[in-house]
């Protein structure tokens, strides 16, 4: 058979098996699994996206077979996956229709697969309603100590909850392994029913002191607990501050209505000066020998200091001589406390701040004296404050960069033999200030690029794990909610070495967000080739080409925002609802494809690698050109948002270089990530055999 041949039949194969499996993510939507259940639509159709994939790697992969050898032996084993994958579909089929004939009969032709257990598994998730226990402990002791294995135990244990069936949830729940709030507060409503009560009350108080609401499958527990007399004045208090302290108003009311009409007194106080902490200004007012006074005034003198650490400082020394307050409630205000001084800009109080308290040192507050002092371009102050950081925090790329720049203002940037040799020590590093130092003294950047030491023999030895094999189908097909939970539980208890060979084989995999995650849990730095995947270069290349050349956008920048925002993984989700590998709002979305033409109509468009990538460079390119083809200002912008950025150049009034502007950002968030930005950068086009620059020349020149 000729190679031209075997390709046609091979791609016929892999045409008709998407077909197939597509079928199998369309009946993958209509089955009511716990993945479909915590994941929603977006995650069914990242079936369909990775099956994409699957059939592009196929291709790839046929056109690099080099030689008729190859072809005899990797066509085969494509066909046999594919059939396979087949097969598992029409198992999931036979689920859904109820035919136990086809589907013993399937299970036979998997027996060696590494998916046999998810075809058990979806057969029982279909009837654990019916909750057939015979079923479930011959699932749980043939899968126990697996992802799978537990993964039905959670499903059983909440399904169990729902229906307080507290006898057999005892028998099913592991306390030292499940952490899930929701399945904690039913054993602990078990407990009461058919356990050890004063073990039930233990859980019941932790799970009560918390600063927030709890899932609603704690309320008959706390019911019952609350009816036995549970709830002592004692703990209403203590989680009414707690509450208070996270902010949340409500739950604090809710409390109050649970005190006594005298602590709902003391309580409603205390809700008062959350209020208005300007208060205990009337200091007659709050001297009383009452503990809960003592509470009330610790909690409002922190809120004092956040809207005036000048006033917060009278009432600490007013009140801190009436009431005794411990060494720890003392260190937490006087962290608070000058910190706040220092955001507030509070010159004079800080001097007497440190006076009075010589022996203080908080890390935090150092650092920010210092990006203020940089705001004034107070070199002198810079030069103190970096000073009074521990050595080791001063050894870091960051501040020997600092404690150089110091030395050449207050030179009259004159070049000393001392900030030549500081300059020197950071340009060893591989960073943002590593970057900048080389650039300021002349010097090359340094890479310390060192692959893992570990041999193709060691990952063809992982390749066979059975959980990383079953993530890897799971990935296949689309299952993707699995196959992280089969490749997390399978590297949990990995040392260093196994987790390094794992990072080497989600790379061959391209698998990069795995890849990435494991080789930085085994602490190994080096390998670029693994931190600092190619993901996706065909897509980047060819949306970077139709940028055309009048933009500072190129490829690099395009994979250092990738890498930064998502590492990688397509099916990404944030907490504000951004979404994919460039990690976009939909709202923005709509906007950028509505501007340049580019087909958008669903959300979940956003987690196909094209149009996100598509979208997300049009975005970061629009950024460009509106402040000047600045990528560290683009940057700023892609996280922090366009209006921010304008905002804060108008408040330095284009008065700072551009290494104080950027260590100076307001965002902790937005400045790291604009660092790591221009960073990655470098590292990509270090990457792709490019040398670059970390900046360009309109970049260094300007003030901003």
């Amino acid at each position: 058979m000729s190679i031209a041949k075997g390709g046609h039949a091979f791609l016929a194969i892999v045409a008709t098996s998407m077909l197939s499996i597509n079928t199998f993510a369309s009946t993958s939507t209509l089955d009511a699994t716990a993945d479909n259940a915590h994941n929603g639509i977006a995650n069914q159709l990242n079936i369909a996206q990775n099956l994409v994939a699957y059939r592009s790697a196929a291709m790839q992969k046929l056109r690099s077979i080099p030689n008729a050898a190859k072809e005899k032996h990797s066509i085969p084993n494509a066909q046999k996956t594919v059939a396979a994958r087949q097969k598992l579909r029409s198992a999931r089929i036979a689920i859904k229709h109820g035919n136990n004939k086809q589907l013993s009969r399937l299970k036979q032709e998997l027996k060696n697969h590494p998916l046999l257990p998810y075809i058990d598994y979806w057969a029982l998730s279909k009837k654990l309603s019916s909750l057939p226990y015979k079923e479930i402990d011959q699932f749980l002791n043939e899968y126990q100590n697996t992802a799978i294995g537990n993964w039905l135990r959670l499903e059983l244990l909440r399904e169990l909850g729902r229906r307080e069936r507290f006898r057999a949830y005892l028998k099913y729940y592991r306390p030292q392994q499940i952490t899930r709030i929701t399945l904690r507060c039913y054993y602990a409503d078990a407990l009461i029913h058919h356990g050890n009560k004063q073990h039930a009350n233990a859980l019941i108080r932790e799970l009560w002191s918390v600063g927030n609401s709890q899932a609603k499958a704690c309320d008959p527990a706390f019911k019952r607990w609350m009816a036995d007399g549970g709830l002592t004045a004692k703990l209403a208090w203590q989680r009414h501050r707690l509450a208070l302290a996270a902010n949340n108003l409500q739950l604090a009311k809710y409390i109050t209505s649970k005190m006594s009409p005298s602590q709902a007194k003391l309580a409603r106080l205390m809700q008062s000066v959350y209020r208005n902490p300007l208060q205990l200004m009337q200091f007659e007012r709050f001297i009383n020998q009452n503990a809960q006074y003592r509470d009330i005034i610790f909690f409002g003198l922190q809120r004092l200091a956040s809207k005036s650490a000048e006033q917060a400082t009278q009432a600490w020394e007013r009140y801190s001589a009436s009431y005794f307050f411990n060494d720890k409630e003392r260190d937490n205000f006087l962290r608070h406390l000058a910190l706040q001084l220092a955001i507030q800009d509070n010159q004079e109080g800080l001097r007497i701040f440190f006076s009075q308290n010589s022996d203080f040192f908080d890390q935090r507050t150092t650092e920010w004296l210092i990006r203020q002092s940089l705001r004034e371009l107070n070199w002198a102050q810079v030069a103190l404050w970096i000073n009074r950081l521990p050595e080791d925090v001063q050894s870091q790329d960051r501040w020997l960069y600092w404690q150089a720049r110091a030395i050449d203002a207050q030179e009259g940037n004159r070049r000393t033999k001392t900030a030549q040799r500081l300059y020197q020590r950071a340009a060893n590093g591989r960073s943002y200030y590593g970057f900048l130092a080389a650039d300021t003294i002349g010097q090359h950047y340094s890479f310390s690029d060192r692959p893992v030491p570990i041999t193709s023999g060691q990952v063809k030895q992982m390749a066979a794990h059975t959980g990383l094999r079953r993530a890897q189908e799971l990935k296949a097909i689309g299952e993707l909610y699995h196959a992280q939970r089969e490749w997390n539980y399978a590297t949990a208890a990995m040392n260093s070495t196994e987790l390094m060979t794992a990072s080497k084989l989600a790379s061959t995999w391209g698998w990069h967000q795995k890849s990435i995650q494991s080789i930085l849990a085994a602490g190994y730095l080096d390998d670029l080739k693994l931190r600092f995947p190619l993901g996706f270069p065909h897509i980047i290349d060819q949306v970077v080409d139709g940028m055309g050349n009048k933009s500072a956008l190129d490829s690099y920048l395009i994979y250092a925002v990738t890498r930064q925002e998502s590492h990688f993984r397509h099916d990404a989700k944030s907490g504000s609802g951004a979404l994919g590998l460039m990690q976009l709002l939909p709202s923005t979305a709509q906007i950028t494809a509505r501007r340049n033409g580019v087909s958008y109509r669903h959300n979940w468009d956003l987690l196909t690698p094209k149009t996100n990538i598509t979208l997300g460079t049009h975005y970061l390119n629009a950024l460009l050109r509106r402040f000047d083809n600045n990528r560290f200002l683009a940057a700023a912008a892609y996280n922090a948002g366009p209006t921010r950025v304008s905002n804060w150049l108008k408040q330095t009034k284009k008065q700072l270089p551009q290494d104080v502007w950027i260590e100076t950002i307001p965002f902790r968030e937005t400045r790291n990530y604009v660092q790591q930005v221009l960073s990655y950068r470098v590292i990509y086009a270090y990457r792709s055999g490019t040398q670059t620059s970390l900046l360009r020349a309109n970049e260094t020149r300007g003030k901003y």
